[in-house]
């Protein structure tokens, strides 16, 4: 009754006004991200520049009363809404930063009352563009001695294990997007070893389990553990992105830019971090996305979310993250059972700062990768104790490929196709990394 009554109103309001100048947005928070409706007067023309920290929308021939308001949401801090000449120009400041096709998601609908129409803009950094991925490259992989290289891809928790509960279940997510992974390197030639290829545990006792995953490492080149993030129950509709972990002196986190999949590298630019002005996006036309429209009440009735994935009977919910309590990955309390004496056979002299330097190369190489193939948000490489890195006799990463706790980004987890960017991602930073930065090559 009460939608009803004010849909009635808007269009009484709306049916009254005389298109002279635009209205100021209206802006609603939902579950996962920031809904922005600008009311248009019939056959309105349009332009969205996405920039990166900021999406703007230029109307030709509109006049505006000049407007600036702060926010303070996560996907939409603050707007400006100006007139340059004959145009109204919109700024939305987006911090999860936007691309073409990805950040957000556009829909233009008819006017709940009068003849005008609707602009709808959903902001979040879990909207992913659904681009093409290309066939991965060529490599060489000839090294002298006549070795070829080894990677170890550990799917993190199992069995008793869930890891993170939300929309998926952590431990299923990390073995689907290892087992992807491991065809991508085999594929190039590289050996692979997984930590597990099915639902289990290495050991019931997590210290064990943890010891008997590094001890797969000894001889290898690389190891790289591929876990999912949780966010506190306050912060899950919020929190979204990826992330890379190493071990190494504490440090602020890295951005790195996404590395360029097709030679138009406008296409998948992001510009990291997202609050860095100077990264700009290519004016691009009003691009007809694949996505639902939005909800004809657009600011009362966001879409609803599939329900979350259902903890297993007395499962504890363990995250890996950077923000949120970790349990069972972190070195508290945890010393290896025996400290790793075989350095790999590719490189024998490797020391602990050596390892710090390089598994750092292989962390911004695979989250720059990670950017451009799933044009998810990404929340920095990052130094981290945690177990599998601190103690792992070879350079070695912790990816995180998002947050089962975020309901666009936990949906987007229980997507094939999107698992699979996120392999290719994985996939394609360890090759280039081989390739192009591995010592010796």
């Amino acid at each position: 009754m009460r939608r009803c009554l004010r849909a009635a109103i808007w269009s009484l309001v709306m049916g009254g006004v005389a298109w002279g100048e635009l209205l100021t947005p209206r802006v609603g928070h939902h579950p996962g991200y920031t809904r922005v409706v600008l009311d248009l007067p019939p056959g309105v023309t349009y332009t969205l520049e996405p920039l990166g920290p900021a999406l703007r929308i230029t109307l030709p021939g509109q006049a505006v009363i000049p407007a600036i308001a702060q926010i303070g949401l996560p996907e939409l801090t603050g707007y400006a809404l100006e007139q340059k000449g004959s145009d109204a120009v919109l700024t939305l400041l987006t911090p999860q930063g936007v691309g073409p096709g990805w950040g957000y998601r556009l829909s233009r609908l008819p006017a709940l009352g009068g003849d005008g129409q609707r602009l709808v803009l959903d902001l979040s950094g879990a909207f992913v563009g659904l681009i093409p991925l290309e066939a991965l490259p060529p490599f060489r992989f000839v090294k002298a001695s006549g070795k070829r290289f080894g990677v170890v891809l550990d799917p993190g928790h199992g069995g008793p294990d869930p890891g993170a509960i939300g929309y998926v279940v952590e431990k299923e997510v990390t073995l689907q997007i290892a087992k992807r992974v491991a065809d991508y390197l085999q594929a190039a030639g590289v050996g692979v070893t997984l930590t597990r290829s099915e639902d289990r545990a290495l050991s019931a006792d997590k210290r064990t389990d943890l010891a008997a995953r590094l001890a797969l490492a000894k001889g290898q080149t690389l190891y790289v553990s591929i876990h999912a993030n949780a966010a506190p129950p306050a912060k899950a509709e919020e929190w979204c992105g990826l992330e890379v972990y190493y071990f190494g002196p504490a440090a602020k986190p890295l951005y790195p830019l996404a590395a360029p999949l097709w030679p138009d590298v406008s296409q998948i630019a992001r510009a990291v971090p997202p609050t860095d002005p100077g990264a700009v996006a290519p004016v691009v036309a009003t691009p007809p996305l694949p996505i639902a429209s939005a909800s004809p009440a657009e600011s009362t009735s966001p879409a609803a979310a599939p329900p979350p994935a259902q903890a297993p009977p007395n499962a504890g919910v363990m995250s890996d993250g950077f923000d949120s309590a970790v349990v069972g990955e972190a070195t508290e309390g945890i010393a290896p059972i025996s400290p790793p004496s075989t350095l790999p056979a590719l490189l024998p002299t490797i020391s602990a700062s050596q390892r710090v330097s390089l598994s750092q190369g292989l962390a911004v190489k695979v989250m720059s990768y990670l950017l451009s193939s799933s044009t998810a948000t990404g929340r920095g490489v990052r130094v981290a104790d945690f177990y599998v890195n601190k103690f792992a006799p070879v350079p070695s990463i912790l990816v995180e490929v998002g947050y089962v706790t975020h309901p666009i980004e936990g949906v987007n987890l229980r997507n094939p196709d999107y698992l699979e960017r996120l392999a290719y991602g994985i996939a394609r930073g360890v090759l280039e990394y081989l390739e192009n930065d591995y010592p010796g090559q």
